[in-house]
């Protein structure tokens, strides 16, 4: 059984704010946009300008809405941490010995950039529900004359197992906890393939549910 937390990363927090009330293709390509933009560098502007001022769109969008912007950060730790260490090690100069500058403030940027993104997308979320979603991808769909292809049920199911790896992940990670489970890297080392097993279960048992009421993608 899931467990519901106000803390899981990328879940949806309810609220009455014209955010939460406004219409999700209009968030959704909005967002997006943002998660584009923030690896976009034009030569005539500084690096830090683009993903900077989005940075600051997104805190400021996420106090419009009710929600702590820290929050929207939550969960971007693994993912941090592998690309720290990815450009930390190329970083590293063998001969002489010593650590190339450049290369170690390009990775901290390209981190900022990743977290930009991040935090649009986990914003989009809380504020906007899969079944909102996917109205609005079936709305433009039916204006394209797409209906057939079933567009929008296939961005609207990858969409959402986005949470749900989330979730899946918080409920895996308390298991480890109430365990005595350390957190060092046995925890990913064992954690990761059950986490890998989880999302295959939960897309089979979709893809059941959804041919047994004939939305099968043929």
């Amino acid at each position: 059984m899931a467990v519901k937390s106000k803390s899981t990363p990328w879940s949806y927090k309810k609220g009455t704010s014209p955010l939460h009330r406004l219409g999700a293709g209009i968030k959704l390509v909005f967002l997006l946009l943002l998660s584009v933009l923030a690896f976009i560098q034009l030569p005539f502007l500084p690096g830090f300008i683009i993903p900077g001022s989005i940075a600051l769109i997104l805190v400021l969008l996420s106090l419009f809405a009710g929600i702590g912007p820290c929050t929207l950060l939550r969960g971007s730790g693994p993912i941090f941490f592998v690309i720290l260490a990815v450009f930390a090690f190329q970083a590293i100069e063998i001969s002489p010995l010593g650590v190339n500058q450049d290369g170690l403030w390009e990775s901290i940027f390209f981190c900022f950039r990743i977290g930009t993104a991040f935090a649009a997308g986990a914003l989009l979320f809380s504020v906007t529900t899969p079944g909102e979603i996917r109205k609005s991808l079936s709305r433009l769909e039916s204006f394209l004359r797409l209906k057939k292809m079933n567009i929008s049920l296939c961005i609207s199911l990858m969409l959402g197992f986005i949470p749900m790896l989330f979730q899946i992940w918080e409920d895996t990670n308390l298991a480890w906890k109430s365990r005595g489970g350390k957190m060092n890297l046995t925890r990913i080392v064992i954690l990761v393939p059950l986490l890998v097993e989880r999302m295959m279960v939960k897309a089979a048992e979709k893809a059941e549910a959804m041919e047994a009421r004939g939305a099968g993608l043929d």
